[in-house]
């Protein structure tokens, strides 16, 4: 409590150091949502011990009301930015005029950047999406180029404090950016699966999110990936990691087969792949209807086969008939597939 006497105050008088002093103190303590009954009574037996603590307390309490639009979760951070700010202009009064006006200044800032971080209408999600058979490039904000598989949907919602990326469904090839505009540094980039969240440690990787799993393919640098309450996992670059539903661990997954960013160039690249698991990949760039019989979905491919035309998957499959020993008909609204 102050131990200053009680003396008149005009309008005009400029609040003293000291007193700003216990009113930053007394600021930290009733927003950090720690503060006891006993300490808002101690509160009030201080703003009417002197007229200029009230006074000290009505100029302030303007920008006060910041904090109280600022979630909960929020105020300590807040709360510890003052402590930090005022210890300095404890620790070098020479300097007290300047350091209090920064002190306040930071009080003033970090709140407004809490709140807006928290309800701004420029933090809405912006949806970005592909229909079946299109693949679409995007250059966000912070200079991410975003790359969007077919039939996939993102939406991404950049804050002061977090970059975000949820993906809905689909693949989405990222190149993280530098972020050279950030008010605060550089933010975290987070990229949400119903598996699991990555975040990118400057780098270059892809993520596909199927019905039940979700795949993470590092093309360079480090990706560390969370799921439920595992510990952290790393992924480094030409790292293949797949997550089978929402708490179990990622798995290694082998790519001997094909190249998981073959799509970004416009091709599916297959190694000795069953027919059936690429049919089922072209399938993606456009709805073709298959039943095989005879056993013809394990009959092995290699190729390259392009995904930039209108029917990639029935001109791959009208392709192969000439190199495999397969025929074609159409039946029931779909393509049979039998050995000659």
């Amino acid at each position: 409590m102050s131990t200053l006497n009680a003396r008149p105050i005009s309008t005009s008088a400029s609040i003293p150091p000291d007193i700003m002093d216990e009113l930053i103190a007394w600021s930290v303590k009733l927003n950090s949502g720690t503060a006891s009954d006993v300490d808002q009574e101690c509160f009030q037996e201080w703003r009417a011990f002197d007229p200029m603590h009230e006074h000290a307390w009505q100029t302030l309490h303007a920008m006060e009301q910041n904090f109280t639009a600022i979630p909960a979760h929020a105020r300590q951070l807040v709360a510890n930015t003052i402590t930090r700010a005022d210890a300095q202009t404890i620790t070098a009064r020479p300097r007290k005029p300047k350091l209090k006006a920064l002190a306040m200044t930071t009080v003033t800032l970090l709140a407004a950047a809490l709140l807006i971080n928290q309800v701004s209408p420029w933090q809405q999600p912006i949806h970005y999406a592909t229909h079946i058979g299109q693949r679409a490039t995007f250059q966000l904000a912070d200079g991410t180029q975003l790359m969007l598989n077919t039939n996939s949907s993102v939406d991404v919602r950049y804050t002061l404090l977090n970059r975000e990326i949820v993906l809905n469904h689909g693949e989405v090839y990222l190149i993280t950016g530098h972020d050279t505009d950030a008010l605060f540094g550089r933010r975290h980039f987070w990229v949400n699966t119903a598996q699991a969240k990555f975040e990118a440690i400057g780098t270059r990787f892809s993520v596909y999110q199927q019905a039940n799993t979700t795949q993470l393919h590092v093309a360079e640098g480090i990706v560390a990936m969370h799921v439920a309450q595992q510990p952290e996992v790393r992924a480094y670059a030409n790292d293949t990691y797949r997550m089978q539903g929402a708490s179990a661990l990622p798995i290694k997954a082998e790519t001997s087969h094909s190249d998981p960013m073959a799509w970004v160039d416009g091709v599916i690249i297959a190694k000795q792949m069953r027919l059936e698991h690429l049919m089922t990949e072209l399938s993606r760039y456009q709805a073709l209807p298959l039943s095989y019989e005879d056993n013809t979905g394990n009959l092995v491919v290699s190729g390259v086969f392009q995904l930039n035309r209108n029917d990639p998957a029935e001109h791959a499959l009208q392709t192969l008939g000439h190199t495999l020993p397969i025929r074609i008909t159409r039946q029931h609204g779909q393509l049979l597939i039998r050995k000659k």
